[in-house]
């Protein structure tokens, strides 16, 4: 009996939490918002050091324009004898965002452990501030200028000494 009566409860409770759902007027007004917040493509872009410093840098964009940015460092990192900065440039050398403190990456031996963090305010590809998208004017006389759609990278400096790896 009294599992029969849980589960008739159950079935009423889950009716009446749909049938609340779909008669609740803001729902219409979501789901013709939904396809603008979820409409830029999936992206993956990769950052390879392998000079002085060696460790990858991933960057994975959902349709929602939010970046996962993930990534570690085998060797070449010295953080004990100067600060250490992460910057995306554009292909011109313009800073595009410092990654510094939302990385918050963790040191050891020569190196960092993995880190991973997610940003709703850096995109690769999803509007007009994507890193993937930037490019810069090149100026090779007076009068005339270039575009550069060259690839941005990911720097690593400290102390003026800079490890640079193209964002692909």
């Amino acid at each position: 009996m009294n599992s029969k009566f849980i589960s008739f409860a159950l079935s009423i409770l889950t009716l009446s939490i749909i049938l609340s759902a779909v008669a609740h007027p803001d729902i219409h007004e979501y789901n013709k918002r939904l396809p603008k917040l979820l409409s830029c493509p999936c992206k993956v872009a990769k950052a390879t050091f392998d000079s002085n410093v060696f460790g990858q840098v991933i960057f994975a964009q959902d349709n929602s324009g939010g970046t996962l940015v993930t990534g570690f460092f085998s060797e070449g990192m010295h953080p004990e004898r100067h600060a250490i900065q992460y910057y995306v440039k554009n292909s011109c050398g313009k800073l595009l965002y410092n990654m510094t403190s939302a990385l918050n990456v963790k040191y050891r031996k020569n190196g960092t452990y993995p880190f991973s963090v997610r940003l709703n305010d850096f995109n690769l590809n999803c509007n007009s501030k994507g890193v993937l998208l930037s490019s810069c004017k090149r100026h090779h006389h007076k009068r005339q200028a270039e575009d550069d759609t060259g690839s941005p990278s990911f720097e690593i400096n400290s102390n003026g000494d800079s490890a640079v790896a193209d964002i692909e």
